[in-house]
């Protein structure tokens, strides 16, 4: 049920914890592999702070992991390259899913659009919200956490040479704390949107052409006593 915890049963892939999704693939660290989401790059491929993946499996359509020798056109790292497509969508009809879980629900989207298809998929957690129903003791205060990602995706043929993706993601998570003297909140943010090109010259000849845009934000903001500080 989720893709980083799946990954960490390959060969060559170990975990630093039971509580770690982080992928050390032949000796390398975290940092060191490229996630790719449709050829958008994803920097904080977690939520929960490693815990779980970013990534919703209902949203995924293919994965595919490169732990060495790959080619040049994934340059930026030295362990490894993690290669996710996202769902083009159903192409016949209207449809969709939904599931509810402990730690969060998803729900997902999906059905044709002239000559190709659309895809939405999203997921969030409700931690909050249940710390709403419980009552809260001012000399304990209990921390406010949440985190949502969406998927998105629209396909579309012109004749049987030319196809084009419009792709997007996003995800979100948030920390905050208040009491004790200490009050801190933590935000980790994930943007990224991407299209592609595909055109067929010949039988063996075809040209990809992207433009991805991609956007991280990790803020860290705190008052201990009066005195405020803030990472960005």
């Amino acid at each position: 049920s989720d893709l980083f915890r799946s990954l960490q049963y390959l060969p060559g892939i170990l975990t630093s914890s039971q509580i770690s999704s982080g992928l050390y693939v032949r000796g390398g660290s975290p940092d060191q592999n490229l996630v790719l989401l449709d050829n958008m790059t994803v920097y904080n491929p977690s939520h929960l702070f490693g815990f779980i993946s970013t990534f919703n499996t209902d949203a995924i359509k293919d994965v595919e992991l490169v732990k060495g020798g790959f080619p040049a056109e994934f340059g930026g790292r030295i362990s490894s390259v993690l290669n996710i497509t996202q769902n083009e969508g159903n192409r016949q009809k209207i449809g969709g899913n939904a599931g509810v879980g402990l730690i969060s629900s998803k729900a997902l989207l999906e059905g044709p659009l002239f000559n190709g298809s659309w895809f939405i998929g999203a997921r969030r957690t409700y931690i909050d919200i249940l710390k709403n129903f419980i009552p809260e003791d001012p000399t304990l205060p209990l921390p406010n956490f949440w985190f949502y990602d969406i998927n998105a995706k629209i396909t579309q043929e012109f004749g049987s040479n030319n196809k084009a993706y419009l792709s997007g993601f996003q995800s979100k998570d948030l920390l905050e704390y208040k009491g004790f003297g200490i009050d801190f909140h933590i935000s980790i943010m994930n943007q990224a949107i991407a299209t592609r090109w595909i055109h067929i010259l010949a039988d063996n000849i075809f040209t990809s052409t992207g433009l991805s845009y991609n956007y991280y934000r990790n803020e860290f903001i705190g008052d201990a006593s009066g005195y405020i500080f803030k990472i960005q």
